[in-house]
């Protein structure tokens, strides 16, 4: 007899099994049926409302007019990342308070402050992107629902209606604000850019006043004004030289003549000369104390005395019409040499000037090339601001009219027929499976700790030879009796739960 064999477990050994231990599944599964029962209806229901709304591109192409504002999601960042931006952004406690104060979230918690119900607003409320078609989850989708979850669904609409309004109206006016800072920041750039253009064009003014004549595009004339001025001076000097030349000719001739006629002019004066070119030649050979150097020099002296005094007798007024002549003559010549000799002077001053303009201008160009930059770089940066500000001035437009980048609302927000929370199909199935489960253990573990034989299997396997016969349990009137008031109390059993599971499906 091999008594270690193992049994082969089919199908009609479970069928067996239930038919034995039919009590734990009709204890245990009802109990947990009826518990799961109680705790979907009579925990509090949790209604969601839902709406969608979608961020819509800008009317006008973004190359026809530029925004300055920006998008309100950014590319970079993850659909979770860009959702939480945006929740932290419009839902803020002074919003939501606004919210708590039109309508009351949480009527029957009195307990609570403004405060407080902000907050439970903002912990009752998700946002996730979905598909604007199906409404279904999608990462990186220009749409997101927006979810709140109250205890009563009109509530709960109610809500959800002023969080999408609060959504599009922050969107509003967010980009307003922003294209209106914008617009108001390149203004005062352009104020600031003006004030110093003018204070560099004051200071260009006065370094070309000071020195303009030594700026680089003046090289060239002042190149040319130097080459002029010596061509002009070097004409100049030569008309001194023969302005010269010709005073001393008249002044010769002057000292020739006589400036009256009564007087005999040429016998004293030509021997005045006779006597001076005699002195001359002695002064080239002697020495000055030489005798004849003397002799001379005092015949000279006497001459010129004694010819002196006797013009200063007999002419005291010239009447002779040569030395008158000759007198003006000289006096000609004297003027057009001082006029030649200041003309020198003032070409001269000319020649410097353009000189001290050439060797400072190196000096002078970098500190011109350095203003000029700055304000080039000024004028550079102005006009860039002045093309913003039109920029600027048309975003603020489109902004205003709501014609940019804006929320629009593809779903409003839903009423709930059903409550969201807790799932009570779910936690009914539950209920169902865990009942289920419990009892096939129960019943296993009971069965197995049973060491009694039941049928001829039992034997067979016991004994290891087939049983001769069998004989069918008998029930007397006893046994029938026990039973019908087993099957009446589970009927009453059963009728009762299921009197108090629909009471407390109505009453929910």
């Amino acid at each position: 007899m091999n008594q270690s064999a193992e049994k082969v477990v089919t199908l009609g050994d479970y069928g067996r099994l239930v038919r034995r231990r039919w009590k734990y599944l009709a204890t245990i599964v009802p109990a947990f049926l009826l518990a799961a029962i109680f705790y979907a209806y009579l925990v509090q229901p949790i209604y969601r409302s839902s709406g969608t709304l979608m961020l819509e591109p800008s009317a006008l192409p973004a190359n026809l007019v530029p925004s300055l504002v920006g998008r309100v999601a950014n590319a970079d960042l993850e659909a979770s990342q860009q959702i939480e931006l945006l929740r932290r952004r419009v839902m803020t406690p002074d919003a939501l308070q606004g919210i708590a104060r039109r309508t009351d979230p949480y009527p029957g918690e009195a307990g609570l402050d403004l405060a407080a119900k902000a907050a439970r607003i903002a912990r009752d409320t998700s946002i996730e992107p979905v598909d604007p078609v199906t409404s279904q989850p999608k990462e990186f989708s220009t749409a997101f629902a927006i979810h709140y979850d109250n205890p009563d669904p009109r509530i709960a609409k109610a809500v959800a209606e002023q969080l999408l309004e609060l959504f599009v109206t922050y969107n509003r006016r967010m980009r307003a604000e922003r294209a209106g800072e914008a617009y108001r920041f390149l203004r005062e750039q352009a104020a600031q850019l003006e004030t110093s253009m003018t204070d560099m064009e004051q200071r260009l003014a006065a370094f070309k006043a000071r020195y303009g004549d030594a700026l680089p595009e003046s090289q060239n004339r002042n190149l040319l004004g130097m080459d002029r001025a010596q061509r002009d001076l070097d004409m100049v000097q030569r008309d001194i030289l023969s302005a010269q030349e010709r005073e001393n000719l008249l002044a010769v001739q002057l000292e020739a003549l006589s400036p009256s006629l009564a007087v005999a002019v040429g016998d004293w004066r030509t021997e005045l000369s006779k006597l001076r070119g005699e002195l001359a030649a002695a002064e080239q050979k002697y020495t000055a104390d030489h005798p004849d150097v003397r002799r001379l020099r005092r015949a000279v002296a006497e001459m010129a005395a004694q010819g002196g005094s006797t013009d200063a007798r007999s002419a005291r007024v010239p009447d002779n019409p040569e030395y008158l002549r000759v007198r003006s003559q000289l006096d000609s010549v004297r003027r057009e040499l001082d006029s030649l000799q200041a003309r020198a002077q003032r070409i001269r001053g000319e020649y410097a000037a353009f000189q001290r303009n050439v060797t400072t201008a190196p000096t002078v160009e970098r500190e011109y090339v350095r203003l000029v930059r700055e304000y080039e770089n000024a004028h550079k940066r102005y006009v860039d601001v002045q093309d913003k500000i039109k920029g600027a001035s048309l975003s603020r437009e489109l902004e205003t009219e709501a014609r940019g980048e804006r929320f629009t609302l593809i779903r409003e927000a839903s009423s709930p027929g059903a409550p969201y929370s807790p799932n009570r199909v779910g936690i009914l199935l539950l209920g169902l499976l865990l009942g289920m489960a419990l009892a096939v253990i129960t019943a296993l573990m009971a069965d197995a700790s049973d060491p009694a034989v039941r049928g001829t299997e039992d034997l067979r396997a016991r004994f290891d030879a087939p049983p001769l016969g069998a004989i069918p349990p008998i029930a007397n009137a006893a046994d029938r009796q026990r039973r019908k008031r087993a099957i009446g109390t589970a009927a009453l059993a059963y009728l009762g739960a299921a009197a108090a599971a629909v009471a407390v499906i109505m009453a929910a």
